[in-house]
C-alpha cells in the first residue's frame, strides 16, 4: 500500500516537473535574426523574435529607430543597440555610403599651439584670427581653425561646388537637418535629434559660384538657446568672412 502511494506521488511530481520545465522552455525568448546588424542610411532590417508580443526600443534614435513590429531603420552614421523586452539584444552599426570628404578635427577651445600639435605644422597660413591647412589631395580645398580670444571657436572646410550634391548627402548621412534658406543657400544641421542634446551646429553655405563652405560650431543649450535661427545664420556668415581671411 505504501509502495503504491509513494509511486503515485512520484509520478505526479515528475509530471508537474516536466510540465513546468516545458512551460519554462516555451517562455524563453529567442532571436533568430542577426544580433549584429550593419546598414547604410535609410536601410532596414527585420528582427525575427519568437515572442510575438515582444517590445522594441532603440538606445539612440539619432542613429537608428525600430518599429513596434521590430523593423530597424538606419538614420545616421554611428552605433546603437536595440533593446528587446528591455534587454540590450542587437547591435546596429550604420556605415556611411559617402566617404570622399574628410572633416576637420573638432578642436573647440584649443589654442593655436594645440591645433598645430594635433593637426600638424604644415599649415598654409597663420593669423591672429585662425590657422589654415591646404591638403595636397582630396576633394577638400582647405581647412580653417578659427580663433576667438586665442582659442578655437569654429572649424571649417572649403569644397568645390562641383561636389555640392554629394557634400549635402555626406552631411545628411551624419547630421540632422534643421533649417534651410534658399535665398542664401544656407543649410543648418545639428548632431542630435533635439536641441537639448545638441552639442554642435553645422552650417553648409554656397559661398561663391565655385566654393561651398561647411562650418562647425560648438553649441551649448544653456547659453545658445536664446539665439534665433537668423542669428545663427549671421554667425555662419561672420565665420565665413573669417574663413575667407584665413584661406587667402
Amino acid at each position: 500500500m505504501k509502495k503504491s502511494f509513494f509511486l503515485c506521488t512520484f509520478v505526479v511530481m515528475l509530471f508537474i516537473t516536466l510540465v513546468g520545465c516545458s512551460k519554462d522552455e516555451e517562455d524563453v525568448m529567442s532571436i533568430t535574426s542577426s544580433k549584429n546588424v550593419e546598414l547604410t542610411s535609410k536601410g532596414t532590417s527585420q528582427i525575427n523574435c519568437s515572442d510575438s508580443k515582444a517590445t522594441y526600443s532603440s538606445e539612440d534614435e539619432y542613429v537608428a529607430t525600430v518599429s513596434d513590429k521590430g523593423l530597424i531603420t538606419a538614420k545616421r552614421v554611428g552605433e546603437t543597440y536595440i533593446e528587446v523586452n528591455g534587454q540590450k539584444s542587437i547591435k546596429v552599426t550604420v556605415n556611411p555610403l559617402i566617404t570622399s570628404f574628410t572633416e576637420p578635427q573638432f578642436l573647440f577651445g584649443a589654442t593655436k599651439d594645440e591645433v598645430i600639435s594635433k593637426v600638424g605644422s604644415n599649415y598654409s597660413k597663420s593669423t591672429s584670427t585662425g590657422i589654415a591647412y591646404t591638403p595636397s589631395s582630396g576633394k577638400v580645398k582647405g581647412y580653417a581653425y578659427l580663433l576667438k580670444d586665442g582659442k578655437v571657436s569654429a572649424v571649417g572646410m572649403v569644397i568645390s561646388t562641383l561636389y555640392m550634391e554629394s557634400l549635402t548627402d555626406f552631411l545628411l548621412e551624419r547630421y540632422m537637418p534643421a533649417t534651410f534658406s534658399e535665398e542664401s543657400y544656407t543649410a543648418l544641421f545639428v548632431n542630435a535629434i533635439s536641441l537639448e542634446k545638441t552639442t554642435m551646429l553645422i552650417g553648409e553655405q554656397l559661398y561663391s559660384v565655385s566654393l561651398m563652405n561647411v562650418v562647425y560650431m560648438p553649441y551649448d543649450n544653456n547659453t545658445s538657446k536664446s539665439r534665433t535661427i537668423e542669428q545663427k545664420k549671421d554667425y555662419i556668415n561672420q565665420t565665413n568672412e573669417l574663413l575667407e581671411t584665413v584661406l587667402k
